[in-house]
């Protein structure tokens, strides 16, 4: 074995948990879940006088602001008005003032001074409304939101009660009721006031105890708020809030490289200057600096016009519906020196968009915008925020280049894996977590604080024994160690890349193009692998069929934000011996090898297993192994001599060019797979076959054979969930425990492979690779008629791997001829069958066309925006709305998005937990 294996390390991946296939609404506890598990190890300090000189932005007349808020009594020198003296029993007596004195404040400031409205509400007992009607009604306590325009007229009538009150206030004795009075309509206008997740700036929480525990308590529940901003506002980069104990004040900063919170609280009371800062300072700051991608607002198509999307809250006109997929986002993509805008026609996938540390992927389907009207093609747009990895960037590139790579030489620019791809800029710079967001501030540790134990229990803190799992570290976060000092977030630049489109591959139209579509993923694997890249995450939502110039379909293989490339490759299969050498060998091995198979061998079979193995015993058993498992001996076997293209072999001189990834050091938390898909020994972070291969001094390397066994997991899960091709094909009848012709069997096995946690994943797949055999009955015996003429090749693609981890001789590394070569078998003979006359391939067919041109018509400015479909076996799923853009899963945590009849984005990414 190469010394090379010895010295590479991938980091393992990231826990993870899937959903089922049936749709769940959205609840808190999982938005809790997510949000304990993203901030656990990534929660930060920094000092809180450089949070305040980096972030909140101090306007000139804070002492102004001081004087008119004791004038006017909301100050009186010690205290703020309506807050209680002493710490209350709940957090309900201070509501309503915080909201009122934040208020009060953002009024002393000037017209020119504020850059961006934001009034303040207390919604502890009023849910924020929701662009989704399955979204989990959380409630922060108060949040600081844009007006809109629908509160310009409360506004002026406001005005006329604050003019009332300051004449009132003249003459106050006489008139304290009108001023009561006055005051309470003041009240009752604010909340009347419809706050929507869309339009919130900033949020905050209230507690009452001021204890450490208290504090992170209040974080983390402030954290879920934030999940739930970052769900609905698809163009929010970070978002500011703040939790207040009482009187103590805690700025927290929420971004894509985790969450940051100053050091030290902030009394309100004995710093009322800081406290009037930052609500100013919040005013002050423009869209972006609070947040907001400026590089992209809402097409309003009825409106025709351009409006950032806080100030329309629930009026972005979508053509196909409400909810956040239907909304027409108009975003800026790069193309050399110009800007070109893209506008949304539909939403791929938004899963990831709550991600508080990761990549939150969202990807758009859409057009020019300049061509809208009339457009000729669609696009992939997908946006997310890649690691940033220091040092040799031609060892640790972009996705973005590493497409610039597999690409080389393509001519047709529909089938190139990416158009163009660059940084996203906000105000002329790189977005950026750490340049752009935190402008260099220096983040320490925040160390949780223990619940204190009483005294008849050794524990209590149920989170205590899970601290150092792996399961508890959050991608960006290494393998937990004795230092948790090196639990560093990784910086993050906000990243576009416009594709083609393609079409998910549970949408093939026959088992031709199914076949002919894994067949060329295998071929992208492998022209990565001769390039040096190996993608690491294949997965369902990875693999695409495209259409080239032509018409005929193709499969790409896409994704490769998670791939790894090499500088240089070493070559295996080298092992050469003397002819007398080799000789002695033939003759001891020969007989070793003819008795048992009963089968003469030409000398070709000896000597390639010599190039592998120099004891001629194990030489000897890996001959007899492949002859058996390839079908070349048996009864109706022929009775020539075998040779090594019978089993598959090359030439004895062929050799193997394989990626040295030796110098590559393992990025913290670099995910190595999709969960359902992964491979089995990178689930389980080992050689399942070969234990010396990850011995102490050879850690876990993810190989070549491990994207093909990915590749073979997507395969299987559409030959077990699906009844044949096109849209609406999951066999739900028996998946669902509740029909009438529930599989039981059948469910428990997807569940096992695909659905369960990470645990169960481990066991079942370790398992099957143990008792290799029995995926003959636990797997494909369960496959749906209509793929029983794919079962004898998914049965050799099986051997195969496990020959290929077995041995690590012809079939490791040559894994993808040998798969290929078992598809071109496949597709010559499953071909002669195959026709386009059937009913289910000619209603895909018709259902693709259909659905493109819905799409190009979106913007049509006549009646045939939505044209009417011609009758067909489709006409039924197409003729709404709801049935044409039914949008993936959105909220629960998941896997893989349930049915989705229209095409998906290449670029879907799972949640990892």
């Amino acid at each position: 074995m190469s010394e090379h294996h010895s010295k590479i390390t991938d980091t393992p991946y990231k826990s993870a948990t899937t959903v089922s296939l049936l749709r769940t609404k959205t609840v808190m506890q999982q938005i809790k879940a997510n949000v304990d598990r993203d901030i656990k190890n990534t929660l930060h300090t920094i000092d809180t006088e450089e949070f305040l000189e980096t972030i909140i932005p101090a306007i000139p007349t804070i002492n102004r602001s001081l004087q008119a808020l004791i004038k006017d009594g909301t100050y009186d020198g010690t205290r703020w008005k309506g807050f209680p003296k002493e710490p209350p029993s709940s957090e309900k007596p201070l509501y309503k003032p915080l909201a009122a004195i934040s208020n009060a404040i953002v009024s002393t400031m000037s017209e020119a001074q504020v850059r961006t409205k934001i009034i303040y509400v207390d919604r502890h007992n009023i849910p924020p409304l929701s662009l989704e009607d399955d979204m989990a009604a959380t409630r922060p306590d108060g949040a600081g939101a844009h007006p809109g325009a629908d509160f310009e007229e409360l506004e002026k009538r406001l005005k006329v009660q604050d003019n009332i009150s300051s004449r009132t206030r003249s003459s106050a004795e006489k008139n304290k009721e009108a001023q009561k009075e006055c005051a309470r309509e003041k009240q009752r206008l604010l909340d009347l006031y419809q706050l929507w997740w869309m339009c919130i700036h900033v949020v905050y929480e209230i507690k009452v105890k001021k204890t450490e525990m208290e504090r992170y308590s209040a974080v983390k529940q402030l954290a879920a708020y934030m999940h739930q901003v970052l769900i609905e506002q698809l163009d929010r980069r970070f978002v500011l809030g703040f939790v207040l104990l009482f009187d103590e004040l805690t700025l927290v900063l929420f971004d894509r490289s985790g969450v940051t919170m100053t050091k030290k609280a902030i009394n309100i009371h004995k710093k009322p200057k800081i406290f009037i800062r930052i609500m100013t300072g919040l005013s002050s700051m423009s869209p972006a600096q609070l947040g907001w991608d400026t590089s992209m607002e809402i097409y309003r198509p009825i409106s025709n016009d351009i409006k950032p999307s806080y100030t329309i809250a629930d009026k972005f006109e979508g053509v196909y519906g409400k909810g956040r997929y239907n909304i027409h986002w108009l975003i800026d993509v790069e193309q050399g020196d110009e800007v070109e805008k893209y506008v949304a026609v539909s939403m791929i996938s938004a899963i990831r968009s709550a991600e508080i540390c990761g990549r939150a992927t969202v990807v758009y389907e859409v057009v020019k915008f300049d061509e809208k009207d009339d457009p000729k093609e669609t696009y992939a747009l997908k946006r997310y925020w890649r690691p940033i990895r220091s040092g040799n960037s031609d060892l640790y590139p972009s996705e973005g280049k590493i497409y610039e790579i597999i690409d080389e030489g393509q001519e047709d620019d529909t089938l190139k894996h990416a158009i163009v791809y660059h940084d996203i800029k906000v105000d002329d710079q790189v977005d950026s977590t750490f340049e752009l967001i935190r402008r260099g501030m220096v983040a320490e540790r925040y160390e949780r604080p223990v619940k204190p134990l009483p005294a008849s229990r050794a524990e209590t803190d149920a989170d205590a024994e899970l601290r150092a799992d792996r399961r508890d570290v959050p991608e960006d976060s290494p393998t937990p160690t004795a230092d948790p000092s090196i639990l560093t977030p990784l910086d993050r630049h906000h990243m576009n890349i416009l594709m083609p489109m393609g079409l998910e591959i549970k949408l093939f139209c026959h088992l031709l193009e199914l076949l002919t579509c894994f067949r060329d993923f295998l071929r992208e694997e492998k022209h990565g692998n001769d390039k040096l890249v190996l993608h690491r995450d294949v997965s369902a939502g990875n693999v695409l069929i495209f259409q080239g110039k032509d018409g005929s379909s193709c499969g790409r293989l896409m994704d490769y934000d998670h791939a790894k490339k090499a500088e240089i490759y070493v070559l295996f299969g080298t092992r050469k011996r003397s002819p007398s050498e080799l000789e002695r060998k033939r003759k001891v091995m020969r007989p070793l090898v003819e008795d048992s198979l009963e089968r003469k061998v030409e000398n070709d079979v000896l000597d390639v297993a010599l190039k592998w193995f120099d004891d001629t015993i194990d030489a000897s058993g890996y001959i007899r192994t492949v002859a058996r498992l390839t079908g070349v001996v048996g009864e109706n076997a022929s009775q020539k001599p075998i040779c090594a293209t019978d089993l598959g072999w090359g030439p004895v001189n062929k050799t193997y060019k394989w990626p040295d990834f030796a110098n590559r050091e393992a990025g913290p938390g670099e995910r190595t797979g999709t969960l359902p898909y992964m491979a089995g020994d990178v689930i389980n972070e080992r050689s399942l076959h070969s234990p010396d291969v990850c011995a102490e001094d050879k850690p876990f390397v993810h190989e070549a054979i491990h994207d093909v066994e990915s590749l073979l997991w997507v395969l299987v899960r559409l030959c077990l969930t699906r009844k044949g091709p096109g849209i609406n094909m999951r066999r739900e009848e028996e998946l669902d425990d509740k029909s009438p012709s529930y599989n039981k069997e059948l469910r428990d096995m997807v569940v096992a492979l695909f659905e369960g946690t990470d645990e169960v994943l481990k066991a079942n797949k370790s398992s099957l690779h143990r008792h290799w055999r029995s995926f003959e009955w636990k797997v494909i015996a369960h496959f749906h008629p209509y793929f029983e003429p794919l079962k004898p090749y998914v049965r050799r693609w099986w051997t195969t791997l496990i020959l290929g981890y077995e041995y690590r001789a012809e079939e490791f590394y040559d894994i993808h001829d040998h798969i290929i070569r078992i598809l071109d078998e496949a597709i010559q003979e499953i071909g002669k069958t195959v026709s386009e006359d059937d009913e289910a391939t000619k209603a895909e067919i018709n259902r693709r066309k259909l659905h493109k041109e819905r799409l190009l018509a979106t913007f049509r400015r006549q009646e045939s925006v939505t044209p009417p479909l011609a009758s067909s076996p489709l006409s039924s799923l197409l003729s709404s709305p709801q049935s044409l853009r039914n949008t993936p899963q959105r909220h629960a945590v998941s896997q893989e998005d349930p049915e989705s009849p229209s095409e998906r984005l290449h670029v879907q990414k799972k949640l990892k937990r």
